[in-house]
């Protein structure tokens, strides 16, 4: 090429980079948000103020999203303080069961379930001391990523043991044995945990339960007895709440714990919204504005991809020509790794329904443990409604090794229906009419199927809408292989 020819190649190269520049340099431009106004490329007060005001309901309706997992943990903590008195390192005991009176996600009435909040904010280890015993539990932080399983499926196999909570960047002596150490990532913890029941003898589940024991490590030669508090029969929220109170709660675990490096972005989200480490959350009229629409948005996005699943994930359906889901899509470590990143859609799918996770949650092989399935349509392809009556069959030899159990959740609270018997699952527990072939109907509806078929019936309430969801304990190979599955609810005319 001549220098003549180079020089009039460039004047071209640059003459088409002046008019590119220029032409990304609008005067206006349309968008989903309205009329977007420039000026020789500066955008307009009133353009700044709605872009600004944008990005910021965008990023509140994602930390919504983000924040779940722990600000569900928060609301439990909440709940049981202020509706039954009960502080950290005490016991909420369901010692006779759980019931349609406490709303708690997807819990069910065949579990004498137990719960402690445990707080490491003062820099000293927990102990929790499990007895030996048929007694299942785990250990979690607030954003609900299991650190141990206790009892059976834990280290300790039901012997019993001690496992010692250890807060983040703790640099005091640890014993060299006699515990199970579990390192935390934060300083909130939930342990939940269940006396299984052997023999009918719920007594006896109780009993094991009640000699758990969560105490500071500077108590450990004379430990406190635990208080003890039963959340049988008791009217107990413990849902995350709507509007500012949701922020407040996410401000709180904020404060009360160390940022984890994956979640450094969504600090700088949070800090145009008022809510920011160190800091107390007071926002002002613009931020609240802003942060009340991003909650009601957000948690319509989250009852979505609840009950809209199969349209998110492809590995949804759990029997294949059925509207049963699988209630567990996400990994126990919250990580996707192959391809890798955070489940953060898979998280909240499930705990946006459902509150704790393990790797004994959600089985996708025979084994201890368990697994679950939920559906929201009837055969027909319809939403379920409480005001109508619905059958299932349930084929004969569920496959389990432990029990099965189906409980009716209301979609409203995706907590049990509440309803005149008190009284929302069937399990194999119960004394059930049984068909011929040894499969079992089951029925759900506002009246009653007749006196021989009671115990095979939960009752809903008109007005609302329900959910299944079936509980597999101990799951045994039909399920995996296909041999055997549930077919879909069918309305009763």
């Amino acid at each position: 090429m001549s220098r003549r020819q180079s020089v009039i190649a460039a004047a071209v190269v640059g003459a088409l980079a002046f008019t590119s520049a220029n032409a990304q340099t609008r005067d206006s431009a349309t968008s989903r948000i309205g009329a977007l106004t420039f000026e020789r490329g500066y955008p307009t007060a009133e353009t700044a103020q709605k872009l600004y005001d944008e990005m910021d309901f965008q990023r509140a309706t994602q930390a919504y999203l983000w924040a779940y997992p722990a600000v569900s943990f928060e609301s439990i903590r909440v709940g049981l303080k202020r509706d039954l008195g009960i502080d950290y390192n005490e016991l909420a005991l369901g010692d006779n069961f759980v019931d349609t009176k406490g709303v708690w996600l997807t819990a069910n009435d065949t579990t004498n379930y137990g719960v402690i909040n445990i707080d490491l904010g003062k820099g000293e280890p927990a102990i929790i001391e499990i007895p030996p015993g048929p007694i299942v539990g785990l250990i979690e932080d607030f954003w609900q990523r299991a650190l141990a399983d206790v009892g059976l499926p834990g280290p300790d196999q039901g012997n019993g043991g001690k496992f010692l909570l250890v807060p983040p960047d703790y640099k005091g002596e640890l014993p060299a044995e006699g515990y199970y150490i579990l390192r935390s990532p934060m300083n909130n913890h939930n342990f939940m945990v269940r006396g299984l029941v052997r023999n009918n003898d719920v007594a006896a589940a109780v009993a094991v339960v009640k000699k758990v024991r969560v105490y500071p490590w500077s108590e450990r030669a004379n430990p406190k007895a635990l208080r003890t508090v039963s959340m049988s029969g008791k009217a107990i929220n413990s849902l995350a709440p709507a509007g500012l109170e949701y922020w407040e709660r996410v401000s709180a675990v904020i404060n009360n714990n160390p940022v984890h490096e994956r979640d450094r972005f969504f600090m700088a989200m949070l800090k145009p919204l008022g809510i920011e480490k160190g800091k107390e959350f007071k926002p002002d009229a613009r931020q609240r504005t802003i942060l009340e629409e991003g909650a009601r948005v957000g948690e319509a996005m989250a009852r979505t991809i609840l009950f809209d699943a199969e349209e998110r994930f492809s590995s949804a359906t759990a029997f294949p020509g059925t509207n049963w889901n699988w209630v567990v899509l996400m990994n126990a470590d919250q990580e996707n790794h192959e391809p890798p990143y955070g489940q953060l859609d898979e998280r909240l799918h499930y705990m946006f329904g459902a509150i704790y996770m393990s790797p004994a949650i959600g089985r996708k092989t025979p084994g201890p443990g368990s697994t679950y399935t939920q559906a929201f349509k009837d055969r027909d392809g319809n939403r379920l409604d409480c005001g109508k009556s619905y059958r299932l069959r349930v084929p004969a030899n569920p496959p389990v090794s432990d029990f099965w159990s189906l409980t009716i959740y209301d979609t409203a609270t995706r907590s049990m229906i509440q309803n005149a018997r008190n009284d929302a699952a069937v399990s194999s527990y119960d004394t059930l009419k049984t068909n011929a072939d040894g499969s079992i109907d089951l029925y759900f509806g506002p009246t009653s199927p007749g006196a021989e078929l009671e115990n095979n019936w939960v009752q809903t309430v008109s007005g609302k809408g329900f959910y299944p969801f079936y509980r597999f304990y101990g799951p045994t190979a039909p399920l995996y292989e296909g041999t055997w599955k549930l077919a879909d609810l069918e309305l009763l005319q």
